[in-house]
């Protein structure tokens, strides 16, 4: 739904303005991995391996829950003091805070409690929701650009409902108890490497918006926007069955582990080719489209540019996003997107200044590229041992 409403939004607003709710957007999207720290992986994981000792799982579930109550307190000083100290972001302040709903509602949607007992309905079902809530407002009360600030507004309300109702519904699987402080604690501990991993993801994944919006235009900002958020939602087609094997296959035998990443691993290659095929040679004609504005079609070239990313990234998730967190090794998938995050960033300073949206793109396929180079080769280096 959010996809398709990408085209009445750039028409609605302009590509400055949309720049402008997408900026604000991806630096949400950061706090959101603040608020996370890692428990979407860790949280899965430690449900699952006890889900048929309530009492346990439960303390897992307060204690979790707790930890996020008191990182969105974090998370929006943080959003405070970034926003007050650039000019770029303080301009327009009320749609960086009003963005902050979408950071509440991801931190009270227990996501990885319902990955843990394997009820993928629910999360179907309440997401569902968040983004038909979202899509009705929008179309109804956005019609003109100086309706831009409404976007985050609705946005935010569909996060926030989504989050509630999963809370509730979550609440019945288990029983209210106080969670020791040396369970908290070593939760906390287990996951820091999964949270500096994710962290760093969002280095290569939401950065570039920021990077391209304070060395260029909100126009420049809405055009790569409109792109990245079409291999977004490419790359997210890989999340659900990942998501679903991930308890799975975290049960499973060291043996098991490797014979489900292999085969898997073809469909997934043969997937990634195709949509990247399909991007090379019908680049224009996808974005006339979908979205009918020649500005944004005069660039085709960043989405041909972003459309090998359909292959690194469907395979990159394969073993840094799905294998080495089912063997708990959250220190090697830290490793690999800290070393990702780094590059990206140094990437994306260098090429912006060159190439200006070109560079942005260009830093975002290497990175993914350099990060399936390090899945394989970790991968291989662990079956061997």
């Amino acid at each position: 739904m959010p996809l398709l409403l990408l085209p009445y939004l750039v028409r609605v607003l302009g590509t400055e303005k949309f720049g402008i709710v997408m900026l604000a957007q991806s630096l949400c999207l950061f706090l959101t991995v603040v608020v996370d720290f890692g428990f979407s992986l860790s949280g899965t994981r430690e449900i699952s391996l006890c889900r048929n000792n309530k009492t346990k799982m439960s303390q897992i579930f307060i204690a979790i829950m707790f930890i996020k109550s008191a990182l969105i307190v974090v998370a929006f000083f943080l959003l405070f003091a970034v926003v007050m100290a650039f000019d770029r972001f303080s301009v327009d302040y009320e749609v960086y805070f009003l963005s902050f709903g979408i950071v509440i509602g991801q931190a009270i949607f227990p996501v990885w409690f319902f990955q843990g007992i394997e009820k993928m309905k629910f999360i179907t079902i309440v997401n569902l929701l968040a983004k038909v809530i979202f899509t009705i407002l929008v179309i109804i009360f956005v019609k003109s650009s100086v309706d831009y600030k409404q976007v985050p507004i609705y946005n935010s309300l569909g996060f926030i409902i989504s989050g509630l109702l999963g809370f509730i519904v979550s609440v019945r699987y288990i029983s209210f108890t106080t969670p020791s402080f040396k369970l908290t604690y070593q939760l906390l501990k287990d996951t820091s490497p999964l949270f500096v991993a994710n962290f760093a993801s969002m280095l290569y994944t939401s950065s570039n918006v920021l990077i391209l919006g304070f060395f260029s235009n909100n126009a420049l900002v809405g055009i790569y926007s409109s792109m990245e958020k079409l291999i977004i939602a490419i790359k997210n087609s890989y999340t659900p069955l990942y998501q679903a094997l991930f308890p799975w296959l975290s049960q499973q035998s060291d043996q098991k582990k490797i014979e489900g990443i292999k085969k898997i691993r073809p469909f997934v290659l043969g997937l990634g080719m195709l949509i990247t095929l399909i991007i090379l040679l019908f680049a224009k004609q996808i974005l006339e489209i979908i979205y009918h504005d020649i500005l944004i079609t005069e660039y085709s070239l960043v989405l041909k540019i972003l459309s090998f990313v359909a292959i690194f990234s469907g395979l990159n998730m394969l073993y840094v996003g799905l294998y080495f967190p089912a063997t708990k090794n959250y220190k090697l998938k830290m490793r690999i997107q800290a070393y990702g995050g780094i590059l990206n960033i140094i990437l994306a300073l260098i090429f912006v200044n060159l190439f200006d949206i070109y560079g942005v793109s260009i830093s975002v396929l290497l990175t993914e590229l350099f990060l399936l180079i390090l899945g394989f080769y970790y991968f291989n280096k662990l079956i061997k041992n």
